[in-house]
């Protein structure tokens, strides 16, 4: 190759580089969080035993206690605690004593590691909740075992998962009461 190729080739690779001309990296697809359910399943079971133990340390009169819960939640989840505990906070509400977990167990899903739903249950019989004046506001009717599904789900592209929702249930594993 002469003089004059060498540097032709040199001025288009530089009008390429400068032209703004570039390669179009094909897309990647997102890797799966998990490989298989058991490890999501995994995952969300920790991710809701995180969020029992960080309800379990709120402080009613101090917001900057709600902060762990809201980081364990998104979506419907995080607005409904939002509400609930700044309007507990508000009411100058008190809270004492903690739940359990006696249940958490996958529900049957389609498959899906990028979203768990848990059949729970959750003891709440040692939880109290008073008004400023000292008067329970604890429903006489509520049961000790609370049965709920708790949907948790993968955030953006990363490891961490967040509650998103709360329902009742009528199927999965019975709630001693």
């Amino acid at each position: 190759m002469n003089a004059r190729h060498v540097s032709s080739a040199a001025l288009v690779m530089m009008v390429l580089l400068m032209g703004g001309c570039s390669v179009t990296p094909e897309p990647q697809e997102t890797a799966p969080a998990f490989a298989t359910e058991e490890e999501a399943f995994a995952a969300a079971e920790q991710t809701y035993r995180a969020y029992v133990d960080a309800l379990n340390q709120v402080d009613l009169s101090d917001p900057e206690t709600f902060e762990p819960v809201f980081a364990l939640t998104t979506g419907e989840a995080n607005a409904s605690a939002r509400q609930t505990l700044s309007e507990r906070h508000a009411n100058g509400w008190v809270v004492t004593g903690s739940s359990q977990i006696t249940v958490a167990e996958p529900l049957p899903s389609s498959s899906d590691t990028e979203n768990v739903v848990l059949a729970v249950c959750l003891d709440v019989s040692e939880v109290a909740l008073t008004d400023s004046t000292g008067l329970s506001v604890v429903s006489p009717d509520r049961p000790d075992t609370q049965t709920m599904a708790v949907t948790v789900t993968r955030a953006d592209d990363s490891h961490k998962w967040l509650i998103e929702q709360f329902a009742g249930r009528d199927s999965g594993p019975e709630c001693a009461s």
